[in-house]
């Protein structure tokens, strides 16, 4: 088939509108592409400050919650070592206290309990028999004088009479245990 003029003129027509179209179209699209870029760049660029934003109000917000931790934790950490001082200066008032008042109780305790025991002792042993017969102490003009025994049996008290009175031995007894007395019948 034979293309006739009409056929060319057509032809090219349509071509140069095809061409034209396709043009415009790229041009259309060469712009659609360059607004998406500019729209895509510009929303990365706010979402990047924002971003940014974020993250200095984030450090901001973990400096207070730091600083106030570290501050609720010196806090605490200082009423621990006050309440520890505190326990210690108690404990060592309360042993103060109980060495003073406890210590003296219980020493008392344990003298009255070795008294009690000791006089239980005391009284449980006979008295000793002597062999010999001592001379009376009339014989010396002692008469009246009494002997006292001391608490639980412990030493002997001699009580004189009137006109008795207490003289130097003759031979000191260097062991002790002697008292020496002068009477009228013995001057």
């Amino acid at each position: 088939m034979k293309t006739g003029p009409q056929m060319n003129t057509l032809l090219q027509s349509l071509q140069a509108k095809v061409e034209t179209q396709t043009h415009a179209t790229e041009a259309q699209t060469q712009q659609m592409l360059n607004d998406f870029e500019q729209h895509l760049s510009q929303a990365l660029s706010a979402a990047q400050q924002k971003i940014m934003q974020d993250m200095r109000e984030l450090q901001k917000l973990s400096e207070i919650i730091h600083d106030g931790t570290a501050t609720q934790v010196e806090e605490q950490a200082r009423k621990i070592r006050q309440a520890t001082a505190e326990l210690e200066a108690s404990r060592k008032e309360w042993r103060t206290v109980t060495w003073k008042t406890m210590l003296p109780t219980y020493l008392a305790g344990v003298l009255l309990t070795f008294w009690v025991l000791l006089m239980a002792v005391q009284l449980t042993f006979p008295k000793p028999q002597n062999a010999t017969v001592e001379p009376g102490l009339a014989m010396f003009g002692l008469e009246g004088a009494r002997v006292s025994r001391g608490p639980g049996g412990l030493g002997q008290v001699l009580s004189l009479p009137r006109g008795v009175t207490l003289a130097d031995c003759p031979i000191p007894n260097l062991n002790g245990g002697e008292v020496c007395v002068e009477t009228a019948t013995t001057r």
